[in-house]
């Protein structure tokens, strides 16, 4: 039995920070030091006004006490400094670390993982949560340090020259820290309605953003685009909620270190009269025994810096905690697929896929045909391990597919989505796409998928920028630089998951020609859209009622499988009709 307690908030993230917490800890410790040089003023202060009292201040004196107030202050500035580097190169460091922690992880976990969350919630964790542990660890903690430590101390000093009226001086204190926790409690107890409110208003804008061209086409407003609306509304009424929470308390929280005057002088005066203090000690604490507690008023600040930065913490950790597809084997040489008995359910009540059989040979290429929503997607996502199955298993080469290392499987199978997805980077880097590779071995592959000479006709050909061209690229267009990423890739399972359905006619021949040279000596897989392309594959399975019925070549399915014959048949006379209309009549 593990008995050892799991680590959380700043413990953890000292954890993570690794040897940078070093960097951390000195930034506390300089901090220190220069909150201590910071009483200095005030010890001067004193001994000066009780010279002047006592009649003993001479200028040799003042100036000794301003050298020491200029070699303090020039101390403390350094200690500032010094203590502000350490802990920023510290906290950059650490985010950075955590960022990569957080991408990697990412990368092994299962797909029905990620899609759980919504990607304004995933940016917003990778964005705003871990960007509030840079403005704690860089500001906050050496700011901590320096708001109690300074208190502390001059508290101490005072009540070494005068124990009364120091316990006197600290009587709203007891008040201030009980409004406090009760304040940050009661600010703690949004954190899940700050969280998903952000996560929302995040995916919101970006929905909002992307779909810009529908807005503007319609002529709609901002207001009209109500998703929008409704999440900045939410925001709107949380932090209306959270200042009627925790405004008046915040009131209450300020007036409470403001008040110690008002128990200092009349005691202090009182003691004076009855010649228990000096008329320097009354000075002392009517002019600074009334400002040190107010020193901690940015706790209050600190605190919601505090909860928003354990905040960030927990929404890394919950992404950390997910189990990852780690271990196994190494790839199998042998690249035939087999899919036994397999069901699946994305919400473990609703079978998508039911008791699923099929046998792909090495080197085979097959078609995948079914109605929208019957699994066709879903089939080749358990292929290549994007979830894992319900019930049954998937063998590649003989290997269950959990029992091969994950990264291995992910090189050794290539993707071509419905969506072509290209980063905003240059057209060299989405081609190559991580891989080291050279600007011939690119071109050669872009020259299969029928693409060079488009990229070539670009201002700055492979080097063009995608973020500021990628809105001028048709969709086949896309789609074949997406299909040169897969050829130079090589890898030698190869799922289209309808990567024809989003071309245009101009460029459906270009693109059947660069399928044919990216599925040579491959075992593929077509989800297949447009039925032309069946005739392409050695056999057609036919996914319907949840499950693949018929696995045949395609004119014997044509003979025997009802649904394909039907939608051949609607498939052949769409066809007719589109010639016939080129060639200058519409037959009947």
């Amino acid at each position: 039995m593990n008995n050892k307690k799991e680590k959380k908030g700043f413990p953890l993230l000292m954890e993570w920070a690794g040897k940078d917490k070093y960097l951390i800890y000195n930034s506390v410790l300089f901090a220190l030091f220069a909150s201590l040089c910071g009483i200095v003023p005030y010890f001067i202060f004193y001994r000066l006004i009780d010279s002047a009292v006592d009649g003993t201040l001479s200028a040799g004196y003042g100036v000794k006490m301003a050298w020491i107030l200029i070699i303090f202050t020039f101390i403390r500035v350094i200690c500032n400094a010094v203590a502000s580097l350490f802990s920023h190169k510290g906290a950059y460091n650490t985010l950075f670390k955590v960022r990569c922690m957080v991408t990697e992880h990412m990368a092994k976990m299962p797909m029905g993982a990620l899609n759980e969350r919504s990607l304004g919630e995933i940016k917003c964790v990778m964005n705003e949560s871990i960007e509030k542990l840079e403005l704690f660890l860089a500001h906050n903690i050496p700011e901590l340090v320096l708001y109690l430590s300074g208190p502390v101390v001059m508290f101490i000093w005072l009540f070494l020259v005068d124990h009364k009226l120091a316990l006197i001086s600290i009587f709203p204190l007891v008040f201030v820290v009980f409004v406090m926790v009760v304040m940050f409690m009661k600010f703690f107890k949004y954190m899940d309605r700050i969280n998903s409110s952000a996560g929302s208003l995040s995916g919101t804008v970006s929905e909002y953003v992307n779909g810009m061209r529908l807005i503007k086409a319609y002529n709609m407003s901002v207001r009209s685009f109500k998703k929008y609306s409704d999440a900045i509304e939410e925001q709107f009424h949380m932090w209306s909620d959270i200042s009627k929470a925790t405004g008046p308390l915040y009131a209450i929280y300020v007036v409470l270190l403001e008040c110690g005057i008002l128990f200092l002088v009349p005691a202090g005066g009182w003691l004076y009269v009855h010649g228990h203090i000096t008329a320097g000690v009354l000075l002392l604490f009517s002019f600074i025994g009334t400002q040190y507690l107010t020193d901690i008023r940015p706790l209050q600040e600190l605190s919601n810096n505090l909860s928003f930065a354990l905040n960030g913490v927990n929404q890394v950790k919950e992404i950390l905690d997910v189990p990852v597809f780690e271990g196994g084997q190494s790839f199998p040489k042998k690249h035939d697929i087999s899919v036994q008995n397999v069901s699946f359910s994305y919400d473990d009540k609703l079978n998508v896929l039911e008791n699923v059989n099929l046998e792909i040979a090495e080197g085979e290429q097959i078609a995948l045909v079914g109605a929208s929503g019957e699994g066709k997607t879903t089939l080749v996502q358990l292929i290549s391990r994007f979830y894992d199955v319900s019930e049954g298993q998937i063998l590649i080469g003989g290997v269950n597919v959990k029992d091969i290392k994950y990264e291995e499987l992910l090189q050794n199978v290539s993707v071509i989505f419905q969506n072509a997805f290209l980063t905003r980077g240059t057209i060299f880097e989405n081609i190559a796409m991580g891989k080291k590779t050279t600007l011939d071995e690119v071109r050669k592959a872009a020259k299969l998928a029928q693409i060079d000479e488009f990229i070539m006709s670009l201002p700055k050909g492979y080097e063009t920028k995608v973020g500021n061209f990628g809105g001028r690229f048709s969709g086949g267009q896309k789609q074949r630089i997406c299909i040169a990423r897969a050829i130079l890739k090589d890898a030698p399972i190869l799922i289209l998951d309808e990567a024809t359905s989003a071309a245009d006619p101009e460029n459906q021949v270009e693109i059947d020609k660069a399928i044919a040279n990216l599925c040579k000596g491959k075992t593929v897989i077509i989800v297949a859209h447009r039925l032309g392309i069946t005739a392409l594959c050695d056999r057609v399975a036919v996914v319907e009622k949840n499950t693949v019925t018929d696995v045949l070549p395609l004119q014997d399915l044509i003979l025997t499988n009802e649904y394909f014959k039907k939608s051949w048949e609607s498939y052949t006379a769409a066809r007719n009709i589109r010639y016939s209309a080129m060639g200058g009549g519409i037959s009947e």
